[in-house]
């Protein structure tokens, strides 16, 4: 017939309905980027984060050239970025993330007294300071910003 399309049947047995999508409000992964020279910085962060944040990708950068590689590449929702990382110097780095990615939330890692680059942090409006050495209780707070 013209029209009629045959009707499907619907799979109503208990398993079907136990099955949750799995759905992303921005079609990406939630990420996160750390962006640091110190190898031990990262692989600590890193691994932290892959314990408590299961949701997210986590990728890291020992460069800036390779952080922005990331920024342009992934779907960026938190950068935690160190000033001073090789290739990109003081505020480059969130500079680039700010303009071009407007909607990353930025926390800067430093070991600098905060009160000495006050100015700058409030220009750029990031999310958060985190001074070096940090705890790792700190960085978990990052995700309930």
């Amino acid at each position: 017939m013209l029209g009629v399309r045959e009707r499907q049947s619907v799979d109503q047995s208990a398993d079907y309905f136990n099955k949750l999508p799995e759905i992303s409000v921005s079609g990406h992964p939630d990420s996160i980027l750390i962006a640091d020279e110190d190898r031990d910085v990262l692989n600590q962060l890193s691994q932290s984060f892959a314990l408590c944040a299961k949701q997210y990708n986590i990728y890291t950068a020992q460069t800036g050239r390779y952080a922005l590689e990331v920024l342009k590449t992934s779907s960026v929702n938190i950068l935690i970025a160190a000033l001073n990382i090789p290739v990109m110097h003081d505020f480059e780095l969130i500079d680039f993330a700010k303009y071009y990615y407007p909607a990353t939330r930025i926390f800067v890692m430093s070991k600098e007294d905060p009160s000495t680059i006050k100015n700058r942090l409030d220009d750029l409006r990031i999310c958060g300071y985190i001074r070096k050495p940090f705890r790792i209780e700190m960085i978990y707070s990052i995700l309930r910003v």
